[in-house]
């Protein structure tokens, strides 16, 4: 990441502790970023809760050295001091009198984060079970820790002494890596597993997918995007019930607007989403696995990750705008996407439900437009893996042979997704990470429109 110097002119509000001496600062910031963009919006925030309004930017976004503040000392020990917790921000004030100002001041924030309440909420959300199969009852007592990503076919497979590397959220590791995911070894029983099915119902339901090769067939594709989808529905329903108590708690005025804003974005999310699983639960209620459709890259490689998700597709392959997430009053069409053993390497699978064909037909089509033009397939598909999947596992002994620069930047990539002030450039699925997967694909095989 580089360092980023940036200025804004900034008033104190009722609850700063300045605000009775105070008319007015400049803040000054360090941030240590990905790009200008993100240092941006991640320094405002960090001001906004540290109870000043924003009056202006003085100063755009500069990447900075070490050498700029060579003979200031003031912005020589910010510089470093960003380095070592990611970011450093003090503040210059001119006094109500209009006669005096403060030096470089460092304030207190009158928001204190309940660090202890928030890792407890996150704790139990997570140890929350419930069965999410369409036909849940109370039957279903044997809650287990189901796995997304398929345990014996393709964990097992790319594993070392039974660990593999995954993103981790720890709050030790993001301390240690300001505040972002970083990926670190773990073992394979402990990746890609939540409390989402009863035992009854994961083994009968998935058997067709877990004790057998990809082939494809209809059902076989269902039954992946269904997965994907449920693991899903359990982790965002954790997000949002542990946002609306946060919501409840805090009366900072700032972070429950932010933290309201955010918690309806996060709803909008889960809306469709329950609208989409419900889809898939009346087709695999009915049997009517041909309401799926796909396409399948397949390789004859042995995997090097594995990896299910999903996603509302916004920008496509060539960076077109094909469905506005912003608009909260449509309904969005939804994609998945995992890695699935089969009988000779492994294969590559995009599915969607025959109602989401409109968009997603259009996602596949501007994929195969772009691998005519003379884009490496292997660069575009990992590409997509990396920067839209936190559910991913990666093999420690490919991972290792990577150079550091290598593995730096899929890490910045990878943890990019859970950053909110990282802002989605429409040309993200067409740069980045070029020749770093060494993966192969041999032929492909789709039903679509």
């Amino acid at each position: 990441m580089k360092t980023y110097y940036l200025q804004f002119k900034v008033i104190p509000t009722i609850d700063n502790e300045q605000y009775e001496l105070a008319e007015g600062a400049l803040a000054h910031c360090w941030i240590l970023e990905v790009n200008p963009e993100s240092a941006g919006t991640r320094a405002a925030f960090q001001i906004s809760k540290f109870d000043w309004e924003i009056t202006g930017l003085e100063i755009l976004p500069i990447e900075v050295k070490k050498e700029h503040f060579a003979e200031r000392d003031l912005g020589l020990e910010q510089f470093i001091k960003a380095q070592a917790d990611g970011m450093a921000i003090v503040y210059t004030a001119w006094a109500r009198d209009k006669k005096t100002s403060t030096g470089p001041v460092a304030l207190k924030s009158s928001y204190k984060t309940d660090l202890q309440w928030f890792l407890k909420e996150q704790k139990i959300q997570r140890n929350r079970g419930r069965c999410l199969h369409f036909d849940a009852g109370h039957r279903c007592r044997e809650i287990i820790n189901a796995h997304s990503i398929q345990k014996s076919g393709l964990l097992s497979t790319i594993s070392q002494n039974g660990h593999v590397y995954a993103l981790s959220a720890e709050m030790s590791d993001l301390n240690n890596n300001h505040g972002r995911p970083t990926y670190k070894k773990k073992g394979i029983n402990k990746v890609s597993t939540f409390l989402g099915f009863c035992k009854h119902h994961d083994n009968k339901l998935f058997s067709p997918i877990d004790d057998q090769y990809l082939l494809p067939t209809d059902q076989q594709v269902l039954l992946y995007a269904y997965r994907s989808i449920a693991r899903e529905m359990f982790v965002k329903e954790n997000v949002l019930t542990q946002l609306r108590r946060w919501v409840k708690k805090t009366d900072h005025k700032f972070m429950k607007q932010y933290l309201g804003e955010y918690k309806a974005s996060i709803e909008f999310g889960f809306k469709n989403l329950e609208r989409h699983k419900l889809l898939y639960d009346r087709s695999l209620k009915s049997c009517a696995f041909n309401d799926v459709r796909y396409v399948l890259f397949l390789s004859d490689e042995k995997p090097t990750i594995a990896f299910s998700g999903l996603l509302y597709p916004d920008f496509d392959f060539m960076g077109r705008l094909i469905q506005n997430l912003g608009n909260h009053k449509v309904q969005l069409e939804l994609i998945t996407f995992c890695s699935a053993p089969m009988t000779t390497g492994w294969g590559y699978l995009f599915s969607w439900h025959d109602s989401s064909s409109s968009i997603c037909t259009e996602y596949m089509r501007s994929l195969a437009t772009m691998m005519h033009e003379g884009y490496n397939v292997s660069d575009l598909l990992f590409r997509m893996v990396i920067l839209n999947c936190e559910n991913c596992a990666i093999s420690p002994e490919w991972w290792e042979t990577l150079s550091e620069k290598q593995r730096d930047e899929i890490t910045v990539a990878g943890a990019s997704n859970a950053q909110p002030f990282s802002p989605i450039k429409n040309t993200y699925l067409s740069e980045g990470l070029e020749g770093a997967s060494g993966w192969q694909f041999d032929s492909v095989i789709s039903k679509m429109d």
